[in-house]
């Protein structure tokens, strides 16, 4: 018996955000830089005019909720592509897709810096260095929790 097709997309999603913001954490650390992006999207959340003020940015539940929807999002893209094109991932394919992965998530955070009225401070270019690498890191495990969770849907 397989676990049906959402459960296994956000389960595979909470474990490779997870993955990927431990070494986002564990670089941040290391590099004394915030690198940690549930907390810069707090800090974002915060600065805006749009949304009420956070207190607390290292825990408050926005940032962290908003990050862990994100990473769902990219496991519902990869449920597509490997239905629909890549039919199984293998390692060369979720290098690729961790690539991309990893630069849509520069795209999108230089968007969301350079749109923003007063963005948080970080050291850019070794954020989107580790960025990238920690969608490897994503993307590996996020396949190896959906594999592990049962056969791919295919289509009939």
């Amino acid at each position: 018996m397989h676990m049906k097709t959402a459960g296994k997309i956000i389960i595979a999603g909470v474990v490779g955000t997870s993955l990927m913001t431990l070494y986002s954490y564990l670089k941040s650390e290391k590099e004394d830089e915030q690198f940690r992006e549930p907390e810069l999207l707090n800090e974002l959340i915060d600065r805006s005019k749009l949304f009420p003020t956070i207190k607390e940015e290292s825990t408050h539940p926005a940032g962290w909720g908003a990050h862990y929807a994100i990473g769902i999002s990219f496991v519902t893209a990869y449920h597509f592509l490997w239905r629909n094109s890549l039919c199984r991932p293998s390692i060369a394919k979720t290098l690729v897709v961790g690539s991309v992965s990893g630069l849509l998530g520069i795209a999108s955070w230089k968007i969301f810096f350079s749109q923003h009225d007063n963005p948080p401070h970080n050291n850019r270019s070794g954020y989107y260095r580790q960025l990238f690498v920690a969608h490897l890191i994503f993307t590996a495990a996020a396949v190896l929790a959906y594999k592990g969770l049962g056969s791919y849907d295919r289509p009939d």
